[in-house]
């Protein structure tokens, strides 16, 4: 039976309106309003595994300097630590890297992150206030669907971050897993295509060979890997509201 078919008899059983809308890097048009944002490598899975251990909130900076800066003149300083990477690494002054085996209760709990990444942050820069963004990933793939099945209301955009050299697979499969969640009878092809990537059974071997893997591996951060590719481990639902990433299912 080819995946056509396949597809549309499940279409049939209890689908989803939504339309789901999939892009590499940051949207170059308006934005739906459901937008969910893909890093699984590492971000968006370090972002769901500190407020899923008690971060207060996580504070989005595009750049390393305002990050600093932030740190240094909040109100609540004492309660601030700097966390993220710039391709891999722990940028000077910060208090932890990118990895998520460092968003411990003893590191993050009830502490604000001010987190700066290479990827997620800046692409988040440029996506529009007006909608409510999501961070999602393979950890918390099914939580942040069936949020954002419950808030509902006409199209969602699942933005796979990608790099500066073009899409990521461990994104798209990221994304993949999110529109296989959402149940939507309505998929753009590009949402087809993370679709059918997700659908692959050796979905795993292609995120492990990707590039990003691969810098990872050479940095030492095969846990991380293994961590970030794990499904559905996390009910976090990382949402920004303000300027703060919080858990919206807490």
């Amino acid at each position: 039976m080819i995946y056509s078919e396949v597809y549309g008899k499940l279409c049939s059983a209890g689908r989803s309106q939504l339309k789901v809308h999939v892009v590499n890097g940051a949207p170059t048009r308006s934005v739906p309003r459901i937008v969910v944002i893909v890093d699984v490598f590492r971000a968006s899975s370090t972002i769901a595994a500190a407020l899923g251990n008690g971060a207060e909130s996580v504070i989005p900076i595009s750049s390393i300097r305002n990050t600093i800066r932030y740190a240094k003149s909040a109100k609540s300083s004492k309660k601030v630590v700097l966390a993220g990477e710039r391709y891999g690494v722990t940028p000077k002054g910060f208090t932890y890297g990118a990895s998520p085996f460092e968003m411990t209760t003893d590191n993050v709990g009830g502490r604000i992150i001010a987190y700066s990444s290479t990827n997620l942050t800046r692409i988040l820069s440029r996506i529009t206030r007006k909608s409510r963004v999501l961070v999602g990933c393979l950890n918390n793939a099914k939580a942040v669907a069936n949020y954002a099945k419950r808030i509902g209301g006409g199209d969602v955009l699942i933005v796979a971050c990608g790099t500066k050299q073009g899409p990521a697979v461990e994104d798209l499969i990221g994304a993949g897993a999110i529109v296989d969640y959402l149940m939507a009878e309505d998929l753009t092809d590009d949402a087809l295509v993370a679709l059918g990537l997700y659908r692959n059974p050796n979905w795993r071997s292609l995120a492990e060979r990707g590039r990003v893997a691969g810098r990872l591996r050479g940095l030492g951060f095969n846990k991380d890997i293994d961590f970030c590719l794990s499904l559905n481990t996390s009910s976090v639902v990382a949402g920004l509201v303000g300027k703060k990433i919080v858990n919206l299912s807490g």
